[in-house]
């Protein structure tokens, strides 16, 4: 297990919760690395997202839990990267759904949600911050 640290500081958290997307980096067996937009979702030092459990961001995950998530502001002039080790906890439930697009879409996640109805489950993917390096975030 995971010692719990104070790795994401406030002023990180107070960055990383704003509707900002993120770019999430996997690694393939053969080291090839996959880059992906994310939205996400942090809870207190975990961050969570989901995505379809047939997707290369699974796959890569089931065989190297080791990502990078690239968090940006949209002029781009500030940023948190944080290195993370990464498992799939799950299926995602309705309600879990709506929490990880409500911080992206506000009042307008669960008539989003009633909007886009998924066609198959997708995998909870919890992350652990490991490492993080921040700019412009002040």
């Amino acid at each position: 297990m995971i010692p719990v640290t104070t790795l994401l500081t406030s002023v990180v958290c107070a960055f990383i919760d704003r509707p900002l997307h993120g770019v999430l980096a996997t690694y393939g067996r053969t080291g090839k690395i996959s880059q992906s937009v994310v939205w996400y979702r942090r809870e207190r030092q975990t961050v969570w997202l989901s995505c379809d459990q047939e997707s290369v961001k699974v796959r890569h995950i089931r065989n190297d839990e080791r990502v990078s998530l690239l968090i940006l502001a949209p002029h781009g002039g500030a940023y948190v990267r944080f290195d993370a080790t990464a498992s799939i906890e799950g299926q995602v439930t309705p309600d879990q759904r709506l929490q990880l697009v409500a911080p992206h879409l506000g009042a307008d996640a669960q008539h989003w949600v009633n909007e886009h109805p998924l066609d198959r489950p997708q995998a909870l993917i919890r992350l652990v911050p490991l490492h993080v390096v921040s700019s412009g975030v002040a």
